[in-house]
């Protein structure tokens, strides 16, 4: 409530959106509760609430997930996803590759303050992210009779076309393709040293 005030909402129209984004958050069983009790997941839903309280277009996320549980980091993505099907800008900062990749339509790298690289996830892997692995799982012979299963690795730019050829020996048992994510995109533009 306090929050709304600062945003100029009173009224019903106030209680009705403090109602709203507790029960979105998952706090409304604990809306007379001390903020002090509550756990960093529920502090960071809570957070996230006060901030889109007032319906903003552009909202900033700073690591909002840093820290938090699993389920209180599924529901901190519901609550994205919720506001950027209502029309709102999010721009979200994380360390975390698989959340830029599952949440932003862009994405943007830095590093050292230098903006690397700008594009779709698609884009950025397409420019960025190198060969897909394809892993052939195939029956070899062994010396003294006999066969094993072995495993071999071929690198590809056309991990359907190696697949579909790898396919067609009778001796191959499997097949496993592994591309390359947002994950290996910042590593390829930011090298793979340790920093402090």
């Amino acid at each position: 409530m306090f929050f709304g005030r600062l945003y100029a909402l009173k009224g019903k129209a106030l209680s009705d959106r403090v109602g709203e984004l507790l029960t979105l958050t998952g706090l409304a069983d604990r809306r007379h509760d001390r903020v002090k009790g509550f756990s960093g997941g529920m502090k960071r839903r809570l957070n996230l609430a006060a901030a889109i309280l007032h319906r903003p277009p552009l909202v900033l996320l700073d690591e909002p997930t840093a820290g938090v549980d699993p389920q209180s980091r599924h529901a901190i993505f519901e609550m994205i996803r919720g506001l950027t099907g209502d029309g709102a800008t999010i721009l979200y900062t994380t360390h975390y590759m698989e959340e830029a990749q599952k949440l932003c339509s862009r994405v943007g790298i830095i590093d050292h303050g230098k903006l690397l690289a700008l594009g779709t996830v698609d884009e950025l892997i397409g420019s960025h992210g190198g060969k897909s692995l394809v892993t052939v799982q195939e029956i070899t012979p062994v010396e003294g009779g006999g066969e094993e299963i072995r495993e071999r690795t071929v690198a590809t730019l056309d991990p359907a076309g190696e697949t579909a050829v790898q396919l067609k020996s009778p001796r191959v048992r499997g097949v496993r393709v592994d591309r390359p994510d947002l994950e290996t995109v910042f590593l390829a533009l930011t090298g793979r040293s340790l920093r402090d």
